[in-house]
């Protein structure tokens, strides 16, 4: 059975980037789908459960009960009129389209939110460095300052001396 790799992901996220891994270095057979937007990777279960990984076969094992995704039918379709294409053929084609169009926005999301969390966490990384920055500058004006006065000390000394 042909299932896509986002739908694996979607079902099991907590293996989904070793699964993405392991099909773009070719470790796992799969294929690109033709006619959609993005042309995901079409992955068989098959091709799952000989892999080796009990965590794949398990998934294959998943991706064989799940219900196969029916296409959602707007309220112009159920009254008769068409969506965009005369025949359920192109409808369910322009179903996938919109789907992988849907997966790669949501990617996009994701990857957006991941670097934006890694901007503002190397923010505060910088806001703690200037902190401490702050602190060891003031302690070094502390020091000079203490310095100059112990050096004016000696100097006045010798002044008196030299009277």
């Amino acid at each position: 059975m042909e299932v896509m790799l986002t739908q694996l992901i979607q079902m099991a996220p907590e293996i989904g980037a070793t699964l993405r891994d392991d099909v773009r270095s070719g470790r796992l057979p799969a294929s690109r789908k033709r006619g959609v937007a993005g042309r995901p990777y079409v992955v068989q279960t098959e091709d799952l459960e000989a892999s080796g990984r009990p965590e794949y076969r398990e998934l294959a094992e998943m991706a064989g009960r799940a219900p196969i995704m029916a296409p959602v039918r707007s309220r112009r379709v159920m009254s008769g009129q068409p969506l965009m294409g005369t025949t359920r053929h192109e409808n369910t084609e322009l179903f996938d389209i919109m789907e992988s169009q849907h997966m790669m926005l949501k990617d996009l999301v994701q990857v957006m939110t991941q670097e934006m969390r890694a901007r503002y966490d190397r923010l505060d990384r910088q806001h703690m460095q200037m902190q401490e920055l702050s602190y060891k500058l003031g302690q070094a004006h502390q020091e000079i300052a203490r310095l100059e006065r112990m050096l004016a000390e000696r100097s006045y000394g010798r002044m008196d001396e030299a009277k």
